[in-house]
Formats: C-alpha cells, structure tokens, sequence
C-alpha cells in the first residue's frame, strides 16, 4: 500500500477529487429529485427494507409510477457508483500523506475502501433491482443480501471519510 502514499502526484488526486466531486455532486442531485418521487419512502429506505413484506408495502404505496421512479434510481445509481469511489479515495489519500507513519499506511488502506464500497453498491443495485422485478412477490433473500451491502458499502465510506476529516481536523489543530 506504500505505492499510494506517492502515487499518483498530489497534483493528480486533486483533479481526480474535483472532476469526480463535480460528477457526483451533479449525479446527486438528479438522484435526490428522483428520490422525491418515492415519497413517504426512499431509496434508502428500500436499500434497507429487509423483509418482503416491508418491500411490498413500499411497492404498494409507490405503485407503477414509483416503482419505475425506484428503477430510474437505481439506473442512475450506476454513473454515481463510478464517480464517488474516486472523490472519496482521492480525498482519503490526500489525506494519509499528511498522516503520519502508521496512520499513513491505514489511510493507504482506506482509499482502496471506496471501490469495494462501490462493488458492493452495484451488487445491492442488482439485488434490489431484481426484487422490484418481483414486486408482488420479491425475494427476501435478495432484500437481505441489499441490506447487509448497504450497510457493509456505508460503513466502507464513512470509515474513508472520517479518516480524512480526522486528519483534517488534528493537522488544523495540531
């Protein structure tokens, strides 16, 4: 992982954050005007629905034109999941450089934890699309399988991003 602490240049992962900053921000923002359409629920809420029965209600509630609403998410998940990886691990990186010895090595570590989070993301974004193909009869253990890389995806991400603010915030205040 020492490879990651000089390469690629500082210079690189700064435009690797703003070009994906710019991508994801925007990809965001198209994802949250469609997300408005799956009111009172989310697309969150369905990541984690877990239970059949709590997706049917979901369904249920959506109809056609929410559940085509959740499919034009999950479509649109897809250049997002391109995009966010290379922000947060750009940032993550960034910021192990400025870490010192171990600390370096663990944000090493942690800016490759993105692109696990985004494989998991697109797996989830399978599972859940093939339940919402089933929506009088969706697959548990494919919500199941959704919830658990929701959360493990999550994880991964908060984990790179608190790195990086924690460095931020001691090399601030240190």
């Amino acid at each position: 992982m020492t490879p990651l602490l000089t390469r690629p240049s500082k210079k690189t992962l700064l435009l690797i954050a703003a070009i994906s900053g710019a991508l994801s921000v925007a990809l965001f923002l198209r994802l949250s005007a469609i997300d408005r359409e799956l009111k009172p629920y989310t697309i969150i809420g369905y990541e984690f629905a877990w239970s059949a029965e709590r997706a049917k209600q979901m369904f249920s509630v959506w109809g056609e034109t929410g559940r085509n609403a959740a499919r034009s998410s999950l479509l649109h998940d897809v250049p997002f999941l391109l995009a966010y990886p290379f922000l947060v691990s750009a940032l993550t990186l960034l910021a192990a450089r400025a870490a010192p010895g171990k600390y370096a090595r663990l944000g090493a570590w942690l800016g490759l934890a993105p692109f696990v989070a985004a494989l998991l993301d697109a797996l989830e974004d399978a599972a859940l699309w093939r339940a919402l193909d089933a929506f009088q009869q969706p697959p548990e253990h494919l919500l199941q399988f959704a919830a658990i890389a929701a959360g493990v995806k999550f994880l991964l991400l908060g984990l790179s991003a608190l790195y990086a603010l924690a460095v931020w915030f001691f090399r601030v205040l240190g």
